[in-house]
């Protein structure tokens, strides 16, 4: 199959094939999670398609027709970066809809499940692939949409809908800063295009050299570091671990949270090389990298110690990328890549092995377990080997990615110089050692010692079936086979990731052994200072837990939670002050902004082409009228004062009608037949509604209004009259430029911008699509409003009284 096929198929694949699982549900019942694993896998075969291109580097890429008037279009780019992800994304997508097999319950929702991890998987390999802004800003917050229905899935439990709202808050609102740093990068280049910018040394020239240039790395990073939780976004991710434990292996270790780091690698070659660069991307990610590691000792719960240690270690993503200067800009990119594999097989499979636990156990409080080593012997093989991966041991991979780190944090370290020598080694040797601290927590908790016999638990736990433990010995094969063998993902992946995004990229040497270096030293150090280190964790946690009780307000969590839960009192605070209640007051205040915006052109343009405020209204109009348009017009004004001057609503509110209905007249004259039709439509509506209502308040003006107050209205309103015709009278001569029928333009363009042959659906739906928008809501909100008085009156009230 053509490549570019390959691509576009395999992203929306999961999109087209989702929508079809509540009907074969009704053939393949509980085995529909199969069928989903099915669609993941040829997925997966698709990217894999895409692998031999992007060794050889030669992208693949193309694109399709999307808004060319705004010069928009559906572009693809399959470089080695993008294949490593996508081939994440569905590899990972086809082991966890293979697990939740044996995870989830018959009794559940299985089609909106299934459904929204295959919506979920497309819109990850549409970031993968993207190759224009605007593309992955859509893609970017279609995973936020879908990653809110899956970590809510329990939408009974208070604690998933709070997880749920929280990380679609805070991801969704860093998607919107991402996207106007987009639009600033589009007004400094040009172009929406990724690559075109990455491959353009003219463009980055420009970009580097404005003075927007931070605000566009600033708001991008943003949004990379909210989807990644990073910084004080972090706060998001452990609250998401309310999602079923399949949701959070594949969104919270393997996939979604690594959206953010993509970026920041896509993203790499257009921004990096500056000190702004490693200052806002290494500079959080070394802050993050510690506290998170340093917060994980005090869970207890088995998938928060989890989401704190995935915090940590995308922390050490963020710092790698961010290793970069003027004369390296690469520095930390492959490190960074090759740990970003690593990191989605052992983080994987320890979600998956905390779903064991948990469903075999029936908790995950770690206070609870112990001892489960001799009953759940191949669950404690597999969880040693992907903790012992995560913690550094080699010969596993996550050994050989630390590694790297810890040789590129010596680099740059010397690149930068002064004390930053011993910074950079030293807070990766702190990331190393909180890790190795957490991970033997998670063995030792759960595995080792003896459980504390808890009614909550059952007494008798073996090994989940294989149906659960199957996926996660097939990570540990990879975990064990990259590490032991690491040419191959090297060649395959992490070098056409490096070469396709890093100039000038050095040739990568990865092995077990490379002598006595100081890595390796570091390396031994980390695992002294660990190991020592730990006989305190029990002591640092309880340390914590008390710092956090008597200073509550430290934490990001309080003022989330602060803003949240009182955004409801501050803004009725505020509509207490900007809406006081009287609609005469919201009345003056808009015609007067009307003054304002009338005036204010008149006097700032005619002025300074020598027409005085005195000369506002021209001479020479003609004021020639045929009768009917005479009588048009004098009816509109008889039903206008009738509207303000009679004493009673129900005359009052017939006149203001009659006037709607002879303003639709005025539209049939000037010829313009749609606008008539919405206005005698809206026109009966609004009447309508306001005879229903009439029915409920008396009859008579009962409210007298002081001359004062009269005199304040006449002046206004007459001021807003005065304006209106001076503006319209001066269309056609020197304050305004002058008008020009349109109708040869629409008539024009209309085929070649719309390819419509109906000019007038083409002026109504393309030209004026938000003018019919608007149509449309008025007359849905005036039908909708017609539709509750009436079942209003149907049903019936206290009483029996209808």
């Amino acid at each position: 199959m053509d490549p570019f096929n390959a691509i576009v198929i395999a992203v929306f694949l999961p999109f087209i094939l989702a929508w079809t699982l509540p009907v074969l549900y009704r053939v393949f019942k509980q085995r529909i999670g199969w069928i989903s694993a099915l669609i993941a896998f040829t997925c997966f075969v698709l990217n894999a398609q895409v692998i031999p291109y992007a060794m050889a580097g030669t992208p693949v890429k193309g694109s399709f027709n999307w808004l060319p008037a705004a010069g928009l279009s559906l572009d693809f780019y399959g470089d080695g970066m993008a294949v490593l992800l996508a081939l994440i994304v569905s590899g990972v997508g086809v082991i966890i809809m293979s697990y939740s097999n044996g995870y989830m319950s018959t009794k559940e929702d299985l089609p909106r499940y299934y459904q929204w991890l295959l919506l979920f998987m497309g819109a990850m390999l549409g970031i993968a692939y993207t190759d224009n802004t605007i593309q992955m800003f859509i893609f970017w917050e279609l995973t936020s949409i879908t990653s809110f229905m899956l970590i809510g899935y329990w939408r009974e439990r208070p604690e998933s809908v709070y997880g749920a709202t929280k990380a679609f808050l805070i991801t969704a609102g860093g998607g919107l800063l991402m996207f106007a740093g987009f639009l600033m990068l589009r007004v400094v280049t040009g172009t929406y295009g990724i690559s075109e910018v990455a491959q353009s040394s003219e463009l980055l020239s420009t970009l580097h050299g404005s003075p927007f240039y931070v605000a566009v790395l600033v708001l991008i990073f943003l949004g990379a570091a909210s989807k990644s939780a990073q910084g004080p976004f972090y706060i998001w991710l452990p609250n998401a671990m309310e999602a079923p434990t399949p949701v959070s292996a594949f969104l919270h270790s393997a996939t979604m949270v690594k959206a953010g780091v993509y970026l920041v690698a896509r993203m790499h070659p257009i921004l990096s090389g500056t000190p702004e660069w490693l200052i806002f991307v290494s500079g959080t990610g070394m802050i993050t990298m510690v506290m998170a590691g340093f917060m994980a000792f005090r869970q207890t719960d088995i998938k928060a110690i989890l989401a704190y240690s995935t915090i940590s270690q995308l922390a050490y993503l963020m710092t790698m990328y961010g290793y970069s200067t003027a004369e390296n800009p690469g520095l930390g990119f492959a490190a960074a890549t090759f740990h970003l594999l690593n990191h989605s097989t052992f983080k994987a499979t320890l979600f998956l092995v905390a779903g064991i636990v948990a469903h075999e156990a029936t908790t995950r409080d770690i206070r609870k377990l112990g001892g489960l080593r001799k009953e759940m012997p191949k669950t404690f093989i597999v969880a040693v080997i992907a903790a012992a991966s995560m913690a550094g041991v080699p010969p596993l991979n996550g050994f050989l990615s630390k590694e790297m780190f810890y040789e590129t944090s010596l680099e740059i370290g010397h690149l930068v110089g002064g004390p930053w020598v011993y910074i950079f080694p030293a807070v990766a040797v702190a990331g190393g050692v909180f890790t190795l601290m957490y991970s033997i927590k998670l063995i030792d908790g759960i595995f080792l010692g003896h459980r504390t016999h808890d009614h909550d638990v059952p007494h008798h736990i073996h090994d989940a079936p294989w149906v659960m433990l199957a996926p996660a010995v097939f990570l540990v094969g990879l975990i064990i086979f990259f590490g032991i063998y690491p040419r191959f993902p090297i060649e395959v992946l992490v070098w056409p990731a490096y070469e396709g995004l890093v100039p000038d990229a050095e040739h990568l040497h990865v092995a077990l052994w490379h002598g006595i270096t100081t890595p390796l030293l570091m390396t031994i150090a980390t695992f002294a200072i660990g190991i020592v280190l730990y006989k305190f964790y029990d002591s640092i946690a309880a340390w914590q837990n008390s710092f956090n009780e008597k200073l509550p307000w430290i934490s990001v969590n309080y003022w989330y939670d602060a803003i949240v839960n009182n955004a409801k009192e501050i803004t009725h605070k505020f509509a207490a002050l900007t809406q006081p209640g009287p609609i005469g007051v919201y009345a003056k205040v808009t015609v007067l902004f009307m003054i304002f915006l009338i005036f204010w052109p008149v006097y700032k343009f005619g002025i300074g082409m020598g027409i005085g405020v005195g000369n506002i209204l021209p001479a020479g109009i003609n004021y020639n009228a045929q009768p009917y348009e005479i009588v048009l017009y004098s009816l509109m004004i008889l039903a206008a004062l009738g509207a303000a001057l009679l004493p009673r609503y129900l005359p009052a509110v017939i006149s203001l009608s009659e006037l709607g209905f002879l303003v639709s007249l005025l539209y049939i004259y000037l010829k313009a037949p749609d606008l008539a039709m919405t206005q005698v439509c809206v026109e009966t509506l609004s009447t309508i509604i306001f005879i229903l209502v009439l029915m409920k308040i008396p009859q008579k003006f009962k409210e007298p209004m002081p001359a004062g107050k009269v005199m304040v209205n006449l002046l206004i309103s007459g001021v807003v009259t005065f304006g209106v015709l001076a503006v319209m009278l001066n269309a056609n001569i020197e304050v305004l430029p002058p008008f020009q029928t349109f109708n040869y333009y629409f008539i024009e363009k209309a085929l070649e911008m719309t390819g419509g042959l109906n000019v007038v659906n083409v002026i109504v739906v393309d030209f004026r699509g938000y003018d019919t928008l608007g149509e449309i809501s008025v007359l849905s909100l005036a039908a909708l409003g017609v539709y509750s008085l009436i079942l209003s009156r149907a049903k019936k009230v206290k009483g029996g009284k209808e």
